[in-house]
């Protein structure tokens, strides 16, 4: 017999399915032989033929199928899993009792497909168990009272808590209600319980829309929409904050479906481009790279947005450190206030020279009895002093200088030159500076 004669025959049986051959041995007479025969289907003992062969060309062929197991180290392996599956059953509390009524008996011949979708629901069941159990954040007082009691919530900042809980729950629904219900005080309970008493297969998004339609907000899809489209950045306020304020507004349109879940980024971002004001330099940073980039989610948004603002001010209130280190050349701003300084100077002693001046014209000319006029300017530094009338010591004379024509050893009284305020006032200025003006009398 040919390698094509015996595929031949094994392939027209079809409870074989598609059989490999896997060896062959003859008998000591060598008249006939034994193929040794892997199946793609389980054996059924009565559902194989007898014989196979093709008729009027070759055959018939005995088929025996081994009543015992043909390899011993399955028998090992089938014992060390059921070994391992009943640790596993102990470890969890339950027993072989507890997965029979998961096997579906309607096919008998699918056994172990059965046993593994039963040990996967049983999985499930036991980690899912223990979740239930933990305990939980629990949602905070609302009872829809106006105005809000002491210890509760207002209803946005009690809806905003239990949309986000609710979608991290892992329980059943029974479960959820629960722990809605029980947060719920006065009239919010009875609206709830009228949904309960209507309809006993509400889910918990049903007392969460009921929920919204006596407490939340009436504004429509419309409104939300023109809303959002009007919010713009206020004067001195940040952009971080605006963008916080127009994201609240752009989280309810969501609610209400005004808007799908892949355009928020975009929506938001063209929002924040158009209504951010114009001398906000992070929102002109925005406005240059809108159109390089996709736009970002929210807190990608956020972080650039606060991080650009801390830069800024930490530039704006650093201060420049001063360098110790003598300097080699003068810089020009230093050499202006030299300037400006000496103006002031010059401009505040030319208003004290006219209060004097203006002081010594108001005083009472005293009593001479003898008068030496300066004649020229040879005869200037010695022009004659006055004799009291009362024979007193003679008046020093050193330092003193006459406020009328500029010229020492005399005093305006005795003056009788001719008045030069250019010369007085340059006195003034250099002795001011150097030594500072003597007392003597005027």
């Amino acid at each position: 017999m040919t390698e094509d004669i015996i595929s031949e025959v094994l392939n027209s049986v079809k409870v074989f399915g598609c059989p490999k051959l896997r060896g062959r041995r003859g008998d000591t007479t060598g008249l006939q032989m034994f193929l040794l025969v892997e199946t793609s289907l389980e054996i059924d003992v009565n559902t194989v033929p007898l014989e196979v062969g093709i008729p009027g060309v070759v055959g018939p062929w005995g088929v025996h199928v081994p009543a015992g197991d043909m390899a011993p180290e399955l028998t090992e392996k089938g014992s060390e899993f059921q070994e391992k599956l009943m640790s596993w059953l102990n470890q969890e509390g339950k027993s072989l009792d507890d997965v029979r009524p998961l096997i579906s008996i309607d096919q008998p011949t699918n056994v172990n497909a059965n046993l593994v979708h039963a040990l996967d629901r049983l999985v499930e069941k036991c980690t899912q168990a223990p979740v239930e159990s933990l305990s939980y954040r629990k949602l905070r007082v609302f009872s829809g009272l106006q105005p809000v009691p002491s210890g509760e919530d207002d209803y946005d900042s009690w809806m905003e808590q239990a949309t986000q809980m609710f979608s991290e729950w892992q329980c059943a629904e029974s479960t959820k209600k629960q722990r809605i219900v029980e947060s719920l005080r006065g009239p919010a309970a009875d609206i709830v319980r009228f949904v309960k008493m209507g309809s006993s297969e509400a889910a918990a998004t049903d007392y969460l829309k009921v929920l919204d339609t006596a407490y939340g907000s009436t504004e429509s899809e419309t409104n939300l929409t023109v809303k959002f489209s009007c919010t713009y950045q206020e004067p001195g306020e940040k952009l971080s904050s605006y963008l916080y304020r127009l994201d609240k507004i752009l989280h309810r349109l969501f609610l209400k479906g005004g808007i799908k879940v892949e355009d928020l980024n975009r929506k938001r971002m063209e929002q924040v481009v158009k209504g951010a004001l114009t001398s906000d330099t992070v929102a002109l940073r925005l406005r240059m790279m809108y159109s390089l980039r996709d736009p970002p989610g929210f807190s990608q948004l956020l972080r650039e947005v606060r991080e650009e603002e801390n830069w800024i001010s930490t530039r704006v209130s650093a201060k420049p450190v001063v360098n110790s280190k003598p300097a080699v050349a003068v810089p020009m701003g230093s050499a202006l206030d030299e300037v400006e300084i000496l103006k002031r100077e010059v401009k505040d002693l030319t208003t004290q020279v006219g209060k004097l001046l203006k002081n010594v014209t108001s005083l009472p000319v005293g009593d001479v009895t003898t008068q030496i006029p300066c004649v020229g300017t040879a005869k200037a530094s010695g022009c004659s002093t006055a004799a009291t009338t009362k024979g007193s010591d003679v008046i020093s004379r050193a330092g003193i200088f006459c406020y009328k024509c500029g010229e020492d050893g005399h005093t305006r009284r005795e003056c009788q030159g001719i008045e030069d305020l250019r010369k007085v006032n340059q006195k003034l200025i250099r002795r001011s500076r150097l030594a500072g003006n003597f007392n003597g009398a005027l």
